[in-house]
């Protein structure tokens, strides 16, 4: 008898217990691009995907480490992406002025050579917000 109750009582509290699938979208979804590639090719579609789902109001982050730290360097010029005739330079100002976040990895950027001021304006050396970010329930993260 005792086995029985305790059974039914674990099924009402079952019942009575909201549920959130981990697969459903939540307004708190944090769609975050980790990119490490300077190659022109990766480093423009990453950014092209992103500024897609800042167009469709997604929350998105953009973190430049590695290599990639270079596509964010005020002093090299850059080349032309076909499809938008962007640089990759117009292209993360265009994603800061859509609302993304733009960080790139401190250490990486003084490997490459880098100080924070030699980056273009609205990129931000990695800090609290993007690990929060990064770590938060609802966030996605897509490598390039």
């Amino acid at each position: 008898m005792r086995v029985l109750l305790a059974i039914t009582a674990l099924v009402l509290m079952s019942l009575t217990q909201p549920t959130v699938s981990p697969a459903q979208d939540t307004d708190e979804t944090i769609i975050v691009f980790n990119l490490t590639s300077d190659d022109v090719w990766t480093g423009q579609m990453a950014l092209g995907l992103a500024q897609r789902m800042v167009e469709d109001g997604h929350d998105v982050v953009v973190f430049l480490n590695v290599r990639a730290v270079t596509l964010a360097n005020s002093a090299v010029p850059q080349h032309t992406e076909a499809m938008t005739g962007l640089t990759a330079h117009e292209m993360i100002a265009r994603l800061v002025d859509g609302g993304a976040r733009v960080f790139a990895c401190g250490g990486c950027t003084r490997q490459a050579g880098l100080d924070p001021e030699d980056l273009i304006d609205g990129v931000v050396p990695g800090n609290a917000d993007l690990r929060a970010a990064m770590m938060a329930p609802g966030s996605r993260i897509i490598s390039y």
